[in-house]
């Protein structure tokens, strides 16, 4: 076979493929959503929730329609894939008309019409996008129970207050503008905001993750949430439980452990999306000391007889995270503590840095975190940025064990003593090694 036979079978079998794989994705994305309303609609003492509503077959052959649709030559493939969409939007319409459930939806018919137009864009050659799209709307069909417990769960003011977040979010902080004010050019409007972003959008996922438990979550796990919140308010609220409620003093106690212990890996979180090579460096302290605080954990979770019963003592954050007002807070927090932080610098040097880290750290850890993070992209080292991280680590962790040592029980004293203050002297520690 001469070299142009050759060169004709190779762009036959290319053609062949860039027509088969594209349809093959739309042929999994079809199964993928199909197997799951399939799975949501599955019989029950042995009739279905919709005895006629499409299921696997029914999603895998509309979204391979939606495929071939794109395979029509010109003027076809232009006009076709939309009139195929319509088709099913149409048969769609007429089978949810059909059906005679009182408490029928549009979710599946919903599904139906999207999973086509997934088809047709494996067809255009984003495959990838589409599957992706795919796996994002099948979390959310299949975790149906937990959005919808999520969504009564939340007040009007949470409601409120998470779009007029959103707003702020997404309108203003595109408009505000991205370069330094200020002394030393310390402030920028855009950073700031944008680290409020940050750390309230971290802190929503865990509340909304304890309004979706709810009360199956008991107190452990809300610690370990609760932690990302504040775990500050999480060891104040845990101080108070415990000296109402004397049967569940081991409980809350071991909640205040490990909302303590989460601050720590949400330090880590922080600089890894701020500075990698900062992460990296305080990566062996925050091991060593979240090592420690979970054995002392779970040897005080052995020695309480509460954790073999369920409790639904249920801590939950008085305050969104998404507040304007926390949000504001934060970022007049932030911004003094980046101003302070360059004045101390410049005429104090890193003892004046530290010790701005370290008075920081009485109130809080994210804005000196943050701060610090970002402080390495400029002219501060990493090793003094990792010890002043450490070091507000260190006087947060002394706060918290003074809270709960004054509104605690003293039968939770031992054990506060011995989870906390580990926490605080191994972070000290911890600035020699860094």
């Amino acid at each position: 076979m001469n070299n142009a036979g050759k060169t004709t079978i190779i762009k036959i079998m290319e053609d062949y493929w860039n027509l088969i794989i594209p349809a093959m994705t739309a042929l999994g994305i079809g199964l993928l959503v199909g197997l799951e309303r399939e799975y949501g609609q599955r019989k029950v003492n042995g009739r279905s929730k919709h005895e006629e509503a499409a299921g696997i077959r029914t999603f895998a052959m509309v979204a391979l329609l939606g495929n071939l649709m794109t395979w029509l030559p010109d003027p076809l493939h232009l006009w076709m894939p939309a009139l195929g969409i319509g088709f099913v939007a149409l048969m769609a319409i007429f089978s949810y008309q059909r059906t005679n459930d009182s408490d029928k939806g549009f979710t599946s018919e919903a599904a139906l019409v999207a999973t086509c137009i997934l088809g047709t864009l494996t067809g255009y050659g984003m495959g990838l996008p589409a599957s992706m799209i795919a796996i994002a709307m099948v979390t959310l069909l299949h975790f149906k129970k937990w959005l919808h417990h999520f969504s009564h769960s939340l007040s009007k003011v949470d409601i409120r207050q998470t779009l007029l977040f959103l707003v702020l979010t997404v309108i203003i902080l595109p408009i505000l503008p991205n370069r330094t004010f200020g002394p030393y050019d310390s402030l920028n409007p855009y950073h700031i905001w944008l680290m409020v972003v940050l750390i309230s959008g971290l802190g929503f996922a865990a509340y909304a993750a304890m309004k979706i438990l709810g009360n199956r979550s008991g107190l452990m796990l809300t610690g370990l949430l609760g932690g990302l919140v504040s775990s500050t308010a999480v060891t104040l609220a845990m101080s108070r439980i415990s000296q109402k409620n004397p049967e569940l003093q081991s409980s809350s106690t071991l909640a205040t452990l490990l909302a303590c212990t989460t601050m720590f890996p949400r330090v880590l979180i922080l600089t890894l999306l701020l500075s990698p090579e900062l992460a990296w460096t305080l990566s062996p302290a925050i091991a060593v000391i979240v090592i420690c605080a979970a054995t002392t954990s779970t040897y005080l979770w052995y020695q309480s007889s509460q954790h073999k019963k369920h409790t639904p003592y249920l801590y939950s954050p008085k305050k969104n995270p998404l507040s304007l007002r926390i949000a504001l807070v934060f970022a007049l927090f932030y911004a003094l503590v980046v101003l302070f932080s360059h004045i101390a610098l410049d005429h104090f040097g890193e003892q004046g840095l530290l010790t701005v880290a370290g008075l920081s750290g009485l109130s809080d850890v994210d804005a000196i975190t943050l701060s610090l993070a970002e402080m390495t992209q400029q002219h501060t080292s990493i090793h003094i940025a990792a010890q002043g991280i450490m070091l507000a680590c260190a006087a947060n962790s002394m706060v918290k064990l003074g809270i709960g040592l004054s509104f605690s029980p003293k039968a939770t004293h031992q054990w506060l003593i011995i989870g906390l203050l580990p926490m605080a002297l191994l972070s000290l520690g911890s600035l020699y090694f860094i």
